[in-house]
């Protein structure tokens, strides 16, 4: 439809019921020697307002009764003056960033916007009465000239069927709506491309607009060109390359066909910010790949920056704060989660030896860098899938999965025996600690629990007590029965 306000375009009176003839007749008498209305305004709005520019005081001009909300109409009598009609308007009907609407739409905006002879519009997306989500469209412009017109007009109609255009599957027309209604919520751009031809065409545009794109209509757009031009002028440099590859139309379908859904993540920079977006690509109707692709994308920062925080927290509770490996209760946690899985393995109990003497001898503060050293050596001799903790006090804990044999255990444990023994505190004036270590091999085929494992790994323990230096005992069964 023209942007342009049109001295031809009048309402032809033959169009409407009898009982609206006459108003037609008075409003085209109104605007003979103006521009007129905007082209074909009567045909494609469904409800009509005439708004004094003096005082703001609406006039109803006309309404069809066709997807017009039933409540429209009460809402224009209860409020007589725009100002106060259209917050109750939005507040009523509008389902998405209401705050930045009703900016939009505030007259000082729209009269700026108007006053040019042109067209202003508004899309949203409106509450229906039966709680249903639709497109709509708000289009504002002068009834006359610039110069000359005491009124401007306030029109709305039903843009859903800009989307119906598009198509190709009537079967599946609700199910595309649907998710087109749940994406607008969260998405600032929408898009559906042709997986076949690679054509493109909006069907939302709020956020970044790429060079070339224009607001939503029936334009056809390559999708080529223009997720290489958003790429090169929007993506951050470092991630270019790999979002070339992520966003080409042969990977989109790759995904597509393993997946109901493809979604990542990427940067981009904005004045000289890192932003973290988001896009998501979903097929129209999953059994009919011709019938399409919806194309969203948005901003994401205050869900990284939700994601980081619980992170930063997650790992805090779980942290020793005097170590920096797990506490008890994460270590204990994880082992439980991993044994319920049916994973097994070695689990040992390791106690510094007489750290006490340690503490009086050398002072508190040594004795925690004793304790901050063994977890070091602890973590630095273990695996990456190894569960290490601090017990409490001067005891750890390692569970290692998958170590199903004493000599590979020992093995392990001998590699942190010789760490220990190189343990270089000056503080300790030559002094060397050691450390007695307990274990258990968890069988495969058994029931097991993390209090059952530490039980007989801490009996071990104070069994290798009774040895001088580092010293590992393994739990036999056969011996504890």
């Amino acid at each position: 439809m023209s942007g342009v306000i049109r001295k031809e375009t009048f309402l032809n009176p033959e169009d409407y019921p009898e009982d609206q003839r006459r108003l037609v007749e008075d409003f085209n008498a109104k605007l003979k020697n103006s521009m007129g209305i905007i082209t074909g305004i009567g045909k494609e709005y469904h409800t009509i307002w005439l708004i004094d520019r003096k005082d703001l005081s609406m006039e109803l001009y006309r309404s069809t009764g066709q997807n017009t909300v039933s409540g429209l109409i009460d809402l224009g009598t209860s409020n007589s003056n725009y100002e106060s009609f259209i917050k109750a308007y939005v507040e009523t009907y509008v389902a998405d960033r209401p705050e930045s609407i009703l900016r939009d739409i505030s007259y000082s905006v729209v009269s700026e916007k108007i006053m040019t002879g042109g067209l202003y519009t508004i899309d949203y997306m409106r509450i229906n009465d039966d709680s249903s989500i639709a497109y709509h469209q708000m289009a504002f412009a002068l009834a006359g000239s610039p110069d000359t017109a005491d009124k401007f007009i306030l029109a709305f109609r039903d843009v859903d069927k800009v989307i119906r255009r598009h198509m190709a599957d009537k079967l599946y027309l609700r199910e595309q709506l649907n998710i087109v209604n749940a994406l607008s919520r969260d998405y600032y751009n929408i898009f559906k491309i042709d997986i076949e031809s690679g054509n493109v065409v909006i069907l939302k545009l709020d956020g970044y607009v790429t060079k070339g794109m224009e607001k939503p209509s029936e334009k056809i757009y390559p999708y080529d060109v223009l997720y290489r031009q958003y790429v090169t002028d929007r993506v951050y440099s470092e991630d270019i390359p790999s979002m070339m590859e992520a966003m080409s139309l042969p990977v989109i379908k790759e995904k597509l066909e393993k997946n109901s859904e493809y979604v990542s993540s990427y940067r981009v920079m904005d004045n000289g910010e890192i932003h973290y977006y988001q896009f998501t690509y979903i097929p129209i109707n999953p059994l009919n790949k011709a019938a399409g692709i919806l194309a969203a994308f948005k901003n994401v920062d205050d869900i990284v920056e939700s994601a980081r925080e619980r992170d930063e927290l997650k790992v805090l509770a779980e942290t020793d704060t005097m170590t920096g490996i797990l506490n008890r209760g994460s270590g204990e946690q994880k082992i439980n989660v991993d044994l319920a899985s049916g994973k097994r393995g070695m689990f040992c109990v390791i106690d510094i030896d007489e750290f006490k003497s340690i503490n009086d001898n050398y002072g508190h503060d040594t004795g925690d860098k004793v304790i901050r050293g063994i977890a070091d050596i602890l973590k630095s001799g273990s695996r990456e899938r190894d569960i290490i903790f601090r017990l409490g006090g001067d005891e750890y804990a390692i569970f290692a999965p998958n170590v199903m044999r004493k000599d590979k255990g020992r093995d392990m444990i001998n590699r942190i025996f010789e760490n220990v023994t190189n343990l270089d505190i000056p503080e300790l004036k030559g002094y060397t600690p050691t450390i007695s270590v307990g274990a258990v091999i968890i069988p495969h085929g058994k029931r097991a629990t993390f209090d059952d494992a530490y039980r007989k790994a801490d009996e071990c323990v104070y069994k290798s007590k009774n040895y001088k230096g580092n010293y590992l005992t393994f739990h036999d069964p056969e011996t504890a029965k």
